[in-house]
């Protein structure tokens, strides 16, 4: 068997969590794109309990929040081969300059920033959902 070097099991590893990453801000921006549409369709029957509407009209806007963040990642992950290929670009034409032979190294790995919207679109919509099973429990009892 032939052994594999640190750099090819750390880019698969990497590629693995980027598509994941992927398919899971895809997932958490549908699940909240339809509990926002179902609670908007359903909220004339749903917020007639004034005793815990306060539980549902607040999921509102985490909903709206986690539906934003995840547009935001998206479009960052949509737009990331542009900057992998600039950045890729930028590191040839240096090393041509200096005339260097070692290879090229670039990581792909989620920004700050990307690391940042995605915690927000996951916790937000994790506060809602919460909200609404509480809501809807609370409803069920009443």
């Amino acid at each position: 068997m032939e052994p594999i070097s640190a750099f090819a099991v750390r880019k698969k590893y990497l590629d693995q969590h980027f598509e994941q990453y992927v398919a899971f801000t895809r997932l958490l921006l549908s699940l909240a794109t339809g509990s926002f549409s179902l609670l908007a369709a359903f909220s004339g029957n749903l917020l007639s309990s004034a005793q815990y509407v306060a539980l549902a009209k607040t999921s509102f806007p985490l909903l709206l929040v986690s539906m934003l963040c995840g547009l935001f990642v998206q479009y960052r992950l949509v737009t990331r081969p542009l900057r992998d290929l600039a950045e890729v670009d930028r590191l040839l034409e240096h090393a041509e300059r200096t005339g260097s032979q070692e290879p090229i190294i670039h990581r792909r790995v989620p920004s700050r920033l990307e690391r940042l919207f995605f915690q927000c679109q996951a916790l937000s919509f994790l506060s809602a959902f919460i909200l609404l099973v509480a809501y809807a429990v609370s409803w069920q009892a009443t």
